[in-house]
């Protein structure tokens, strides 16, 4: 899926998420998961595609650490 998909495949999954409290859970899985697809965007562009407030940049940021410490050290 290309990357305006990929944003609005997350920002469904998010929304959906809410309903049972994870919205925050779900979306770090999901940057988590599609890492390398999301790295090359700017964080506050992400944010603000997805829904979020700006201030959610920084979360994007730590899930895509998370996902390069994983990519280095293994699952």
């Amino acid at each position: 899926m290309n990357t305006s998909e990929l944003l609005a495949h997350i920002k469904s999954e998010v929304a959906h998420a809410a309903l049972s409290k994870n919205k925050d859970a779900v979306n770090m899985y999901l940057v988590i998961k599609y890492a390398d697809q999301l790295k090359h965007i700017d964080p506050v562009e992400f944010a603000s595609a997805i829904g979020r407030n700006d201030s959610y940049a920084t979360e994007f940021r730590k899930g895509l650490k998370v996902a390069q410490i994983i990519a280095e050290r293994g699952s």
